[in-house]
């Protein structure tokens, strides 16, 4: 036989394969338990029971359960995986619940167990008729005796029982177990005390779903009898303070998170799903669909892969929310988690792991940007290791594939920046919006403008098909806004964007109204200017330059005594008054114009038309204060000074003089002054109906404490001793426009919050106030951009 004609050689496996294949690829305890958690899933099981014990660790399942021949040709078979591999007709593994992929495929989870312990003992019996547990003993510590031993050589202990046998805390659920496997590890290489449990048992409930323990019908339980005394004596101690334990702080017991559910009233987040050739979006903010649209789905290695992206924005109000029902801040919980197969692929999404790329595109505009800091949530994709395979090391997130890549871009492009243009436009806008739970501060005008203009460059796209939007928010706001023309501009796209023709008939009708607004106001402006013009040129002539002086020193503040009523100033008073009278008189005309022939009105349609009135007559009525008593030209524009110390003069030198003696009104001021641009009839508008709406409640006394609570801003604590809120008063809907449950107009706490829309400010019901009404007031330092 000539050289070249020997036989072929072939590969020879030594007992050192064993020690590659687990402690040395497998290099965290908790990637150990995870391996096992998996194998779990994957044979179908809804139940898994974790047991800590002494010097001993019991995962056992509910599953689909292995024969003899699974034992012998599929688990003892070194790397081969029945999840990759073709499987037959009757295979165990076809029986496991409707699951189409598996969490694991590479056929090494086995291999998991000589991290934790140096033996493992396997118990399983099928899931059919089959009555026998089938018991397999692996001494790992055998294989580490010689490294030139054959692995095949290395015994393994097998035998056949009638039953489970499982620590006596998991009896009740040995006796239910009719089929399924229970490993267990024995002869522990580290320690389990209670802390190693407690982070492996946050660990898990991200590893399952953090978004609810139920989505999956998948389950963990933990039992560690060591730990049992010490969860008694927390739940013993929170008992006592009125309150429970945080389920992080204990080790018995189900794994699973609830926050989610409860965020999503909280803040904002998007949904991104796709099917087949459609990529859906849907973008939610404390309770109310904002948009949902359709659009042709750029990524064809996702087409098939069931692709559902969900993150939430978390803004200050969320954070807390999240710190305290969890027990620690969001940032140490992590970030967006990616679950491939329905169970999470480790360590995507760890606090640190930026695997998305949203930290590196933070950096590049920390104010424009969102971090892993500022959302929660979760990624999850269906498919073979062709598309989406883990890294062997098991904590490397999944290998390069074109699949892969597309999936990153996806949750970037159509997840991340879709929820970025909402948020940083609409809720970073407004400082305050940041630090409440619900839409009070979008249902401003301003707020629902900026709402308007997110949705309408959102769908200012020819391959953008927009389903749904919020009626409530994306809707014409009032004609009196500085943001009302550049509405017009964003409800129309949006409505020309979904053929709405009746919001373009309105839409058309409004924009009539408002240049006839305008132009009666120009007019109205054009001959109360010339008046008042002359009457000044008059006094210029008449004062010394040393009252100029003066004049200019105390504007826009107001004087200590009585001021005589001059010509100016009755001339500045017939100024303003001339141009709310026009406006009003406009108003009356646009209404009957629109309403010519009808033989029915609508309520809302007269509603809104007597809201802009009542204001505009507000206005009126506090220039009549002002006009005696402010050292300043009142006119309809803005002024920029000190807004805290404005209202307490405007209390103390105009409210009190000229309220009901029946009515104590009294003011503290503690701030150390905050300077903004704004209108001033707007401030006296928000005074005016608080202590109107206090006298209409019998109140005997009303009280504003300004102080500044936040490192910046303003904080005003409003609180009346009168009757408070009618009994079945809906507290979400009390600033709403026409709300009421008396005989009122429902007109005032909605001026009050349209007035403080206009300047950055929001206003609350103070829950801290027993008897009476109490209400906070916050205005952002900055205000609104200008």
């Amino acid at each position: 036989m000539s050289l070249a004609e020997k036989d072929d050689l072939h590969f020879d496996v030594s007992t050192g394969l064993k020690r590659v294949l687990g402690r040395e690829l497998i290099t965290d305890d908790e990637v150990a338990i995870f391996e096992l958690v998996k194998n779990s899933f994957d044979a179908g099981a809804d139940q898994v029971q974790l047991y800590f014990g002494d010097d001993v660790i019991v995962v056992a399942d509910n599953g689909s359960g292995m024969s003899y021949e699974d034992l012998t040709g599929k688990w003892l078979f070194v790397a081969y995986s029945s999840k990759r591999s073709e499987r037959s007709a009757d295979d165990f593994r076809n029986i496991a619940a409707d699951r189409r992929h598996y969490a694991g495929s590479k056929g090494i989870g086995r291999f998991s167990s000589d991290r934790l312990g140096e033996e493992v003992v396997i118990q399983s019996r099928p899931r059919g008729r089959a009555k026998a547990v089938h018991r397999l003993t692996v001494d790992w510590e055998l294989f580490e005796k010689d490294a030139k031993e054959h692995f095949d050589k290395v015994p393994v202990r097998y035998i056949e029982e009638g039953a489970f046998k499982l620590p006596r805390e998991l009896h009740e659920f040995e006796l239910r177990l009719k089929h399924g496997t229970a490993v267990t590890i024995q002869r522990l290489r580290r320690p389990w005390n209670r802390q190693r449990i407690l982070e492996m048992k946050a660990s898990l409930a991200k590893l399952i779903n953090p978004f609810g323990q139920d989505i999956d019908s998948f389950s963990i339980h933990i039992t560690a009898p060591a730990e049992v005394a010490e969860d008694e004596r927390l739940s013993a101690f929170h008992a006592a303070e009125g309150d429970k334990p945080l389920p992080k702080d204990l080790v018995n017991g189900q794994i699973g998170n609830f926050i989610f559910a409860t965020l999503q009233d909280k803040t904002t987040f998007i949904r991104v799903t796709i099917d087949g050739d459609e990529l859906y979006t849907t973008l939610t903010d404390r309770g109310e669909i904002i948009y949902r649209i359709a659009e042709p789905n750029p990524y064809q290695h996702l087409s098939a892969a069931e692709f559902r992206c969900e993150i939430y924005y978390l803004n200050q109000s969320a954070k807390i929310t999240f710190a305290r029902r969890v027990g620690l801040p969001s940032v140490q919980f992590g970030s967006v988690f990616l679950f491939r197969n329905n169970f999470r692929v480790y360590p995507i999404g760890e606090d640190g792991n930026d695997w998305f790329g949203f930290e590196r595109r933070k950096q590049q505009g920390y104010a424009r940007f969102l971090g892993t800091r500022e959302i929660l949530g979760r990624v999850d994709v269906s498919g073979s290791d062709d598309d989406f395979q883990e890294a062997s090391s098991r904590n490397q997130g999944l290998i390069e594939t074109p699949a892969a890549q597309q999936l990153q871009k996806a949750v970037m492009e159509h997840c991340l920046k879709r929820l970025e243009k909402y948020v940083v436009p609409v809720s970073w806008r407004d400082p305050a919006d940041g630090k409440t739970d619900d839409l009070s501060r979008l249902m401003t005008d301003p707020g629902r403008a900026r709402v308007s203009a997110a949705v309408a460059n959102l769908v200012d796209n020819d391959k953008v098909r927009l389903i749904e939007y919020s009626k409530r928010l994306v809707d014409l706001i009032n004609e009196r806004s500085s943001d009302f023309e550049t509405s017009l501009i964003s409800l129309r796209a949006i409505a020309e964007k979904t053929n709405d023709t009746t919001m373009l008939v309105r839409l058309d009708a409004a924009e009539r109204r408002f240049d006839d607004l305008k132009k009666s106001e120009a007019d109205a402006r054009r001959v109360a200017d010339k008046a008042l013009a002359s009457a000044e040129a008059a006094n210029r002539r008449a004062v010394t330059a040393e009252a100029e002086v003066e004049t200019e020193r105390r504007r826009a503040h107001f004087l200590e005594s009585f001021v005589s009523v001059d010509s100016a100033t009755i001339l500045n008073l017939h100024h303003q008054v001339t141009i709310y009278a026009v406006d009003i008189a406009q108003q009356i005309e646009n209404f009957l114009t629109e309403t010519a022939g009808k033989t029915s009105i609508p309520r809302d349609t007269v509603l809104k038309t007597l809201e802009q009135m009542a204001f505009l007559n507000r206005k009126v009525m506090s220039v009549t204060k002002f006009a005696a008593k402010a050292n300043f030209k009142l006119d309809s524009e803005k002024i920029e000074t000190d807004l805290a110390a404005f209202i307490y003069d405007y209390i103390e030198q105009i409210a009190r003089t000229t309220g009901s003696v029946r009515l104590q009104i009294t003011a503290e001021n503690t701030h150390p002054g905050m300077k903004l641009r704004f209108n001033p009839i707007d401030a006296s508008i928000i005074v005016d109906n608080l202590i109107s709406n206090a006298r209409k409640a019998k109140a005997s006394r009303i009280k504003f404490v300004l102080t500044q609570e936040d490192k910046s801003g303003l904080t005003i604590h409003v609180s009346d001793n009168g009757r408070g809120l009618a009994h079945g008063t809906n507290r979400s809907r009390i600033f709403e426009m026409g709300y009421t449950t008396t005989q009122g107009s429902g007109l005032g706490l909605y001026h009050v919050r349209q007035a403080l829309g206009e300047m950055g400010g929001s206003i609350e019901l103070d829950d801290q106030i027993e008897k009476g009404l109490g209400l906070v007031i916050k205005v952002a330092a900055k205000g609104r951009k200008q």
